[in-house]
């Protein structure tokens, strides 16, 4: 299966990022209040990590032997999955916004490489 050649388009991604930066003070003051709202909030910021993931390609892993999205940062699947299972810590919270951060650095990465 060849890796799917996608260019990366730092315009088109943005509004994942832009989203992502309204949402996560909310999110936060939510988890200090121990507030539930920050789970509904988390679900929603899950999903446009999710599709931010989707858009950005896929490629294959020649060291895992396997198909990975190529906006993941290093261990980006374990760590998702952690947010996902983990979704009601703070520290679910802590782990999406190093992603979403990790990811927009590779973004802009990616996207100056293929110029």
């Amino acid at each position: 299966m060849p890796s799917e050649e996608k260019r990366i388009d730092k315009e088109l991604l943005a509004p994942y990022f832009e989203h992502w930066e309204t949402m996560r003070d909310k999110i936060e003051a939510f988890y200090n209040q121990k507030d539930q709202q920050a789970v509904g909030q988390m679900e929603s910021a899950i999903k446009i990590y999710s599709e931010l993931l989707k858009n950005g390609g896929k490629v294959i892993d020649d060291r895992k032997g396997k198909v990975v999205y190529t906006l993941l940062p290093l261990n980006g699947e374990e760590r998702f999955e952690f947010v996902k299972d983990k979704i009601s810590s703070h520290y679910a919270y802590i782990q999406l916004d190093a992603l979403f951060t990790e990811t927009k650095k590779k973004v802009a990465r990616l996207s100056i490489q293929q110029k």
